[in-house]
């Protein structure tokens, strides 16, 4: 249930001619020059200009090196099968800990209703009298090998948990999306994780249960 960027004026200063005039030993008849425009003048200084705001930098300026270096407690072998993983444009750096394929996932996201572009409305508080569900997101970004995932719902302390594995295809990056129907036993505190076959936390986020 997953599906969701673009990163101007001119001004002309006017200056009066200017005279240059030759002085000459004897006094024959003074020679004078042509007038010197402000681009002619080799003084002229136009009026200064303001200085101008640092522009924002683009909203991802990472760099490659940035993107593929592995968060820290990963294993040499996940680290790297997660360095030989292709870089694509829209590819963010982990936000979890990556599996031993090298495996990640690099946006989560909550929503109380399902659309085309993934989880939408409601994100932290969810209500069983309205009937509502909660709704998990997320991009997992692998080698183009045929894995599988896990997604655990935990409330307070595990004192409830489920599960359900989720096959993420054989592409560089897959959204998905698992959802827990609300029951009245479930008003708590919960946090979803995302796990790997060798049961690394991939990306977790947290939500209430409310009546």
């Amino acid at each position: 249930m997953l599906g969701a960027l673009a990163i101007g004026g001119c001004q002309s200063y006017a200056s009066s001619p200017e005279t240059d005039e030759l002085a000459r030993p004897s006094k024959p008849p003074a020679v004078r020059l042509p007038s010197a425009t402000a681009s002619q003048a080799p003084h002229a200084d136009p009026k200064p200009r303001a200085p101008q705001p640092a522009k924002d930098p683009p909203i991802n300026e990472a760099t490659p090196r940035d993107l593929r270096e592995p968060p820290q407690g990963a294993s040499p072998a996940a680290a790297r099968a997660f360095s030989r993983i292709p870089l694509a444009i829209h590819d963010g750096p982990p936000v979890g800990g990556i599996g031993q394929t090298g495996i990640h996932v690099d946006k989560i996201w909550l929503g109380s209703a399902y659309g085309k572009q993934g989880c939408e409305g409601k994100s932290d508080a969810f209500s069983v009298r309205a009937g509502e569900q909660v709704n998990v997101c997320f991009r997992a970004v692998h080698s183009r090998v045929e894995e599988q995932v896990e997604v655990v719902w935990e409330k307070e302390s595990a004192s409830t948990q489920r599960r359900r594995g989720l096959t993420i295809p054989p592409l560089h990056a897959y959204r998905t999306r698992a959802y827990l129907a609300l029951r009245g036993e479930y008003i708590g505190d919960w946090t979803v994780r995302i796990l790997s076959v060798d049961q690394v936390e991939l990306a977790a986020a947290s939500f209430t249960v409310v009546e």
